[in-house]
């Protein structure tokens, strides 16, 4: 008994310097959590790391757990996956919220409410954290509704009605146009067949549910992708959460105790995309965009052709282009995602998609790591992304 006693007190007084190198070394979350349960100083040190990460970034990067569907499809639990071990934890998480999660951040998921209010929820200490609504999202669910009467007004008068709507939401100005459809051009049947096939593959394409424009019309599926700068229980008056929003994948952003939401407008950053392509991409501005980091103090934003774009939010708002369209993979078809490297590095990977008139199929990845030669950022592609990512 005795020696069992002196055994424990001889892993307990391991110096701290060392048992912060061990910690440091485990990329599974389950061995982090072992770690933990080893005695009271261990667990001690296991907070302190969780609470103040670690400058270095290899230590920073535990392979997290995938969160899954039980195995009798509960409504709302959810368990633990371990991509490492190849693993299904025998423990159920509640999930109060029975909807489609629009991400996860630094342990916290991320809902959108029918109301289009953001909840931030954490399943391990069952707290939620209610952020306003998306304003927006509700002028673009006007537009959904009331697109019948719209049309039997004449342009005019529906462009003032949608700017009445655009001033009620907060959404941003658009120039009064003509309506394309009222225009006729005349090419004498040259490339009937061309168009004929595109408007075939287009009518294809909408089939597909997670393509399609109409799963956005549910309020679950608004926000694609959300990021924290950082953990709201260590700075709770200090955080933010930049989302990727509705049909036109445009951003925004809001602080712990703001009562709105700060949309970044096309306007905004005009004069940073506008070199960046010479067609009509250009009038997109910030739409399209398909995935965030939060590296180094600032918001990354990648958009499907490979322009990444960084998001200073601390003070006043500065978006600034850092790289140009990808001239190999700037097909908005593959998908793209951005992220942090163990290294600190960050990464772009391509999935490359081959699509048939029957089923959609990976065939690839790619993986570019951002590099600054000389001042000149740009995406080069890697062979290896070593041992942990």
């Amino acid at each position: 008994m005795a020696s069992e006693s002196n055994s424990e007190s001889e892993w307990a007084s391991l110096p701290k310097e060392l048992l912060d190198s061990i910690l440091g070394r485990l990329a599974s979350m389950a061995d982090c959590i072992r770690f933990s349960a080893v005695c009271f100083d261990w667990r001690r040190i296991a907070k302190e790391n969780y609470r103040n990460p670690p400058c270095d970034p290899r230590r920073r990067h535990q392979l997290p757990l995938l969160m899954v569907p039980t195995p009798d499809s509960s409504t709302d639990t959810r368990s633990l996956y371990d991509v490492r071990r190849k693993r299904l934890y025998d423990f159920r998480l509640k999930v109060p919220y029975h909807r489609r999660c629009a991400g996860s951040s630094h342990g916290w998921l991320i809902f959108v409410h029918d109301s289009y209010q953001v909840t931030l929820f954490n399943p391990f200490s069952g707290k939620s954290i209610h952020l306003p609504p998306i304003r927006r999202l509700f002028f673009e669910k006007r537009i959904r509704d009331e697109v019948d009467e719209m049309s039997v007004l004449p342009d005019f008068e529906k462009y003032q009605y949608q700017k009445k709507l655009r001033d009620e939401y907060d959404e941003e100005e658009e120039e009064y146009v003509p309506d394309i459809d009222e225009i006729v051009f005349y090419n004498d049947g040259e490339d009937e067949g061309d168009e004929l096939e595109k408007d075939e593959e287009e009518e294809e394409e909408s089939k597909d549910p997670e393509f399609g424009p109409e799963r956005f019309h549910e309020s679950e599926y608004s926000v694609v992708r959300g990021v924290l700068s950082t953990n709201p229980e260590i700075n709770p008056n200090g955080y933010f959460l930049m989302v990727i929003y509705g049909t036109q994948s445009r951003l925004a952003f809001v602080k712990s105790g703001d009562e709105y939401w700060t949309y970044i407008d096309k306007s905004i950053c005009d004069q940073n995309v506008r070199d960046v392509v010479e067609y009509t991409y250009v009038d997109r501005g910030l739409w399209y965009r398909c995935d965030i980091v939060y590296h180094n103090g600032l918001f990354y934003v990648l958009d499907h052709l490979g322009v990444l774009l960084s998001c200073d939010v601390n003070t006043n708002l500065k978006v600034e282009k850092i790289t140009g369209i990808d001239t190999l993979h700037n097909d908005s078809n593959h998908k793209s995602y951005l992220v942090e490297s163990s290294e600190g590095d960050l990464l772009r990977v391509v999935r490359v998609i081959e699509y048939d008139y029957r089923y959609r199929m990976t065939i690839k990845f790619v993986v570019y790591k951002l590099v600054d030669f000389c001042g000149d950022p740009h995406w080069t592609e890697v062979n290896s992304i070593g041992i942990f990512v």
